[in-house]
């Protein structure tokens, strides 16, 4: 083989590599039709080896390469109380949200607006402890509905109300709230309850709705 041969050969080689490692590389490049951080939707149920009574301790997983294991937060439901309104559990209900986000359509899972009048409300007083999360948000425990035995569990919306200690207050968020790691607060949360949608005796306080069965912890209410 001639030297200009070998040449065409050699460039012909770099040309096949080049073209591999774009291919390649573009392979890698994300979807712009799937959003950051979205994650397919997946049935919830409930892993009755988990279930907790009020005063218990519930805890929320922080699972890190090192500790697949690691407790991110402990929670105690201490008390959960039904009211008819939020007045009659002596809250201004100005102080509570009533937007469609705090509703959610069972059959479907898209948020709606219920008339509030005839909507209950759930107050629950909940103790937090810290144990290794640099982030907090309430939403991380869940108001949970279980239409039936082995059925999906549903989730009622987001909470309503959330009263908190001011050196806890977050001003970013509604949800987010200032815990330092080892320190403890007692805060208290609502939800608003569609009672045509639900039973009062199934529902359940959740932590981790929507992630790994193996880190879900609940609570039976006793409505």
């Amino acid at each position: 083989m001639s030297e200009f041969s070998r040449k065409k050969v050699i460039l012909l080689i770099v040309g096949i590599c080049i073209m591999c490692n774009l291919l390649a590389a573009c392979s890698m490049i994300p979807d712009k039709n799937v959003k950051a951080g979205e994650t397919p939707t997946r049935p919830q149920y409930l892993q009755p080896q988990n279930i907790h009574q009020l005063g218990q301790i519930g805890t929320l997983g922080n699972p890190t390469s090192r500790n697949e294991k690691q407790v991110g937060a402990e929670y105690v439901i201490e008390t959960a109380t039904l009211y008819e309104n939020p007045e009659a559990a002596g809250i201004d209900t100005n102080q509570v949200i009533k937007n469609s986000e705090v509703c959610y359509d069972f059959s479907t899972g898209t948020p709606y607006t219920p008339d509030f009048s005839k909507t209950w409300f759930l107050l629950c007083d909940v103790s937090i402890k810290n144990i290794s999360l640099e982030y907090m948000n309430i939403t991380a425990l869940s108001l949970v509905y279980l239409p039936g035995e082995k059925e999906e569990l549903k989730q009622t919306g987001l909470p309503a109300f959330f009263s908190k200690p001011q050196e806890v207050e977050d001003e970013t968020d509604y949800y987010n709230f200032n815990l330092p790691v080892n320190k403890s607060v007692d805060v208290k949360i609502g939800w608003w309850i569609d009672m045509e949608q639900c039973e009062k005796e199934n529902l359940y306080l959740m932590l981790n709705y929507g992630g790994d069965k193996e880190f879900q912890q609940y609570w039976e209410l006793g409505l």
